[in-house]
């Protein structure tokens, strides 16, 4: 399968987007003394907020565990929305490079990825530290949250991959995209915990991929590795597998012709 070959080289070879993904993080927080970080102080504020909230009107007795549950998922919220919203203008800010040279597609897929994902890591150390001030314990289904990420970041290669091709093709994807990401965010359990809701919500979540990514990653985070936790395991091992032969439609159709859609 060329597809699977030509992204397994691009992993292989990580030269390309590693550069591209360091010069525009560079360019991107050039002015700024925190950089990164700046990332991460928005997330403590919008998690502030929304703790705040849930303070004053839910009034809750778990509210340090609540903050820690909150946390780690906003932060891996952030991580997957901004990911697929800047899939949609990948090859839009790269028609320049494309135009000039011959270069796969999937380089800056995988440097969307990679740039998001650096990002992401500079939150670990306030989930850490929320970790040991919880009531959480260690344990040795802690170490689930790393196969759980994997799985995450495979899902979002192959998901950006066909976001990519699409927003190229249809100028829609963008707006599209943006609206589903704002939506999601609510019919996720993020602020909310699925005990709040009725049974058929509950069931009704099972369609929800990214309801699945948090589980992965929060559920091992909070000592609560389930029976939950493995049908989430399962179902994104599925999902890899039906977008990656969706792909293969669109990398024989379309990809070689991506440039003249730009």
């Amino acid at each position: 399968m060329n597809y699977l070959r030509e992204f397994l080289k691009c992993l292989r070879n990580p030269d390309l987007w590693v550069f591209y993904s360091h010069k525009r993080i560079a360019l991107k927080y050039r002015d700024t003394i925190l950089g990164p970080f700046w990332n991460v102080i928005n997330s403590i504020f919008l998690i502030s907020v929304l703790s705040l909230s849930y303070f004053l009107f839910l009034d809750p007795d778990d509210f340090k565990n609540f903050i820690y549950r909150l946390s780690i998922s906003i932060f891996l919220w952030l991580f997957i929305s901004t990911t697929l919203r800047e899939s949609t203008t990948t090859l839009k800010k790269k028609l320049e490079i494309l135009s000039e040279k011959k270069i796969d597609i999937k380089n800056f897929v995988c440097e969307n990825i990679y740039t998001n994902f650096i990002i992401f890591i500079h939150s670990l150390p306030i989930a850490i530290v929320l970790f040991f001030v919880s009531d959480f314990k260690f344990q040795f289904n802690l170490f689930l949250t790393f196969a759980g990420l994997f799985l995450v970041i495979i899902n979002l290669l192959l998901i950006s991959y066909f976001i990519t091709i699409l927003s190229a093709i249809y100028k829609d994807v963008e707006k599209i995209v943006e609206n589903l990401v704002y939506a999601i965010f609510f019919a996720t359990p993020i602020i909310w915990s699925e005990n709040m809701v009725s049974e058929k919500i509950q069931n009704l979540l099972i369609f929800n991929p990214i309801y699945h990514f948090i589980i992965l990653f929060r559920n091992p985070l909070m000592n609560n590795v389930d029976g939950k936790f493995y049908v989430s395991f399962s179902i994104c091992l599925l999902l890899i597998l039906l977008i990656f032969f969706i792909n293969l439609k669109l990398f024989k159709y379309l990809e070689k012709r991506i440039v003249l859609y730009l």
